[in-house]
């Protein structure tokens, strides 16, 4: 018995944009047609410009070797004159430990000297250090306050970072209309992340009024410069139409770039469509190594996905110790696939010992979370005493959350107790509904339930020929059952209807003996199993 597949759909969600990015600004270069032993004897004679452009080709290895420790020292010389590009540089050499130890608290006091001076890069990089505790106490309003400035000079990266700080209300108060133009005026730029935001917005309708033709405009400009980000959430409106046709090739191209650039959540959706054969063609293999690769980076869904491949044999050899491995991981993230397959191998003995109690603890935390194949595997086990006391009630507690959820085995257990009795007052007019639910997804032992109640007129009035109907779908499933009534029916021509006995245990009475015959035995499915 496999586990329930995972190929419920790709629930994938666009990511709310990020916080702007942590990298500080290189410093600006400095002029370089100037002959370097010019620039050398500047700097010696104390030319504060010539000290940072000299340290500046040391630091990039222009004209001289590359020598970190040589650009700090002249850094350093240019910045205790108060120039401050050398301020802003001997900072970020600070920042990203270049010719020194790092230390973001002197990198932030060198950032914060340079800001103070007008440097709009400094006074970003200061900001980002208030917003996000870099070597300082958090302080949202002052890195607004540092942010805006820069902005006003035109710095991209402060123009997204207000933008942001509007969107969420952080040192401000929230107003996505402000947060979309300090967007706008960074996307214009060419900053990917701005971009992808701006889409964002759009696609949500903050800000202005919602336009998916708008967001797809912005993601494509962010996607086409290379950003992941981007990149994702043009797979992602190709996957699901959203301002464009929809398109599971194009969505795999897209998904294909991101996941290259080592996006976690584009990695699954690479493993998914591969598994499922969108957008390419069905390669359990090569779905198996991209969840590995998402599923490296903690991501909860791609660890069951994997999970499930191994417990089925999928693109490697069946491996349920393997299987459980991944299964616990996913489990141990809170993720409800990860437990209900955790609980299911529990309950199996597949990899690990048989051991209904972890089985029920299992599929209890993932019916929790609303997962209604736990649910149904959770009214199973109460209702057959595994891992815990027999318990119908609950167990029909359970069978009706998953039938709520349109889960045909929840809603065919759960006709079952309503045709007996067990558990829940006797009610065929519930029965009969809750067959027809399941029967209407396919299930063959609905199918064959609901027949069986038509046949006997049992919560509808009797029809042999509806019965038939249903018998045919039951039977043409290879359900036994089914082929026997059709059979029974066969035998008995057009006579009357013959009460075939209760569900699940009856059989029908011979013409003259009394006797049954010997294939008419009726009974639904008794092995429930998750």
């Amino acid at each position: 018995m496999k586990t329930k597949s995972y190929a419920l759909g790709l629930a994938l969600a666009l990511l709310l944009p990020w916080f702007a990015h942590a990298e500080d600004p290189a410093p600006g270069p400095a002029k370089t047609t100037i002959d370097l032993k010019y620039w050398v004897e500047f700097a010696k004679q104390g030319n504060a410009a010539a000290q940072y452009g000299l340290g500046y080709r040391y630091a990039n290895g222009q004209g001289v070797e590359r020598d970190d420790t040589q650009a700090l020292e002249w850094y350093q010389k240019a910045a205790a004159q108060g120039n401050p590009q050398a301020q802003y540089a001997l900072a970020y050499m600070y920042a990203n430990g270049r010719g020194i130890e790092a230390d973001q608290k002197q990198a932030n006091d060198w950032y914060l000297k340079s800001a103070q001076s007008g440097n709009a890069d400094a006074q970003y990089s200061i900001g980002y250090s208030l917003a996000n505790g870099r070597g300082m106490k958090v302080d949202n309003e002052q890195a607004v306050n540092w942010y805006q400035k820069s902005a006003a000079q035109g710095q991209a990266q402060a123009q997204y970072a207000l933008g942001y700080m509007y969107a969420n209300g952080l040192g401000v108060q929230q107003d996505h209309a402000i947060a979309l133009g300090w967007y706008r005026k960074s996307a214009d730029q060419g900053h990917t992340d701005a971009q992808y935001a701006l889409g964002y917005m759009y696609d949500n309708g903050q800000g202005t009024a919602e336009d998916q033709a708008g967001a797809l405009e912005w993601y494509r400009k962010a996607a086409d410069l290379g950003d992941a980000q981007g990149q994702y959430a043009l797979a992602y409106a190709y996957a699901n139409g959203r301002g464009v046709e929809q398109s599971d090739t194009d969505a795999y191209s897209w998904y294909k770039k991101a996941a290259e650039k080592g996006r976690a959540d584009a990695q699954y959706a690479i493993g998914y469509s591969l598994a499922n054969g969108l957008g390419v063609a069905k390669d359990y293999r090569q779905a198996l190594q991209w969840y590995r690769k998402s599923a490296d980076q903690g991501r909860s869904d791609a660890q069951y996905a994997l999970g499930y491949l191994y417990a089925n044999g999928q693109g490697v050899k069946v491996d349920d110790t393997t299987a459980v491995k991944w299964y616990r991981k996913s489990a141990d993230q809170g993720d409800a696939q990860g437990q209900y397959g955790l609980a299911f191998m529990y309950a199996g003995g597949r990899g690990v010992a048989k051991d209904y109690r972890k089985a029920f603890e299992w599929y209890g935390k993932s019916a929790a979370q609303g997962n209604a194949d736990a649910q149904y595997a959770l009214g199973y086990i109460s209702e057959n005493g595994q891992g815990t006391a027999p318990d119908k009630a609950a167990a029909a507690g359970w069978y009706r959350k998953a039938a709520d959820q349109n889960n045909s085995q929840g809603q065919y257990a759960l006709a079952y107790l309503y045709y007996h009795g067990d558990g829940i007052a006797k009610d065929y007019g519930k029965a009969v509904d809750l067959f027809r639910k399941a029967a209407e997804q396919g299930d063959a032992r609905a199918e064959y339930g609901l027949g069986y109640l038509y046949y006997n007129g049992y919560g509808v009035p009797k029809d042999a020929g509806v019965a038939a109907d249903w018998f045919n779908k039951a039977a043409a499933k290879g359900l036994p059952e089914a082929q026997h009534g059709l059979s029974y029916m066969e035998a008995n021509g057009e006579g009357p209807i013959r009460d075939l006995g209760p569900l699940g245990e009856g059989r029908a009475a011979g013409k003259e003996s009394g006797q049954p015959p010997a294939w008419v035995v009726f009974r639904l499915l008794m092995a429930l199993l998750p």
